[in-house]
């Protein structure tokens, strides 16, 4: 008799949660959470046991969702343009149902390199303080704090910004005719490398905070010009300034051996 798969659940299967469930469902037993029923089917799918939940107002269905469940990834956004000023209250209010359940579960957030701020300058680590400006990073600081107080076993990775299939560079400044600070160094990380990080974390369970962000941080002239180059579209012109912005250095996780993108 085969030994039973390892239970993990993904809260919030989106653009990462999604392909998280394809990618661990040979070898796991994976619970998927939806709220639409095209969500559903795609978690069916590629194997992934979906269950029905629409937190804060419907969490009938967490207990079987968590039922013998060793690692919980939590993958929701906060929705900072949605709510607006509201945004930290009305996440801690989806994520609160969540709190009898976390001692019991290695909880792995992924929160965002949102939370050092546009103020942050040179080598940012995990040990810089944060600094959040925009309501979805202070959302993501409170949730943070959240997973740190109540769950026994709790691993934090600070992605950087993302992109992969359908989610392309170019259309962060498809409609400028100029981009501002084009010296400064970009902080980018593919759906691959985070999928990859997610799962090193879990497979150790490795707790902690990390970085989640490619080695190299091209300035915004060199990266954006090639992808637009590459792409076959009009050239940009790139204001100088913003060399000494922030570069996020995740070697803490490739010591781990994240293979850094």
């Amino acid at each position: 008799m085969s030994a039973l798969k390892p239970r993990v659940a993904i809260l919030g299967t989106g653009w990462l949660g999604l392909p998280l469930a394809a990618a661990w469902a040979e070898e796991n037993r994976v619970h998927g959470s939806f709220r639409s029923e095209a969500t559903r089917d795609r978690l069916v799918a590629c194997g992934a046991v979906p269950f029905k939940l629409d937190l804060p107002g419907d969490a009938k269905g967490l207990p079987a969702f968590l039922e013998e469940v060793t690692t919980l990834v939590v993958a929701l956004p906060p929705g900072g343009r949605k709510h607006g000023a509201a945004t930290t209250e009305r996440y801690l209010d989806t994520l609160a149902p969540l709190q009898p359940f976390l001692s019991g579960v290695h909880l792995i957030y992924t929160s965002s390199t949102g939370v050092y701020g546009k103020s942050a300058t040179g080598l940012v680590t995990e040990n810089t303080s944060v600094a959040p400006d925009t309501h979805s990073s202070r959302a993501v600081v409170a949730a943070e704090n959240f997973f740190v107080r109540y769950s026994g076993k709790c691993t934090l990775l600070r992605l950087a910004g993302l992109y992969g299939p359908d989610r392309d560079p170019v259309r962060f400044y498809r409609n400028a005719e100029a981009i501002p600070d084009g010296d400064a160094p970009v902080n980018m990380v593919p759906l691959e490398g985070v999928l990859q990080a997610i799962d090193l974390v879990a497979k150790s369970g490795t707790t902690g905070i990390f970085n989640v962000c490619s080695a190299r941080h091209p300035s915004k002239r060199t990266f954006y010009g090639s992808l637009y180059a590459a792409a076959e579209l009009p050239a940009k012109e790139f204001f100088p300034g913003g060399a000494d912005g922030k570069r996020i250095e995740s070697s803490k996780l490739r010591q781990l051996g994240w293979q850094s993108p």
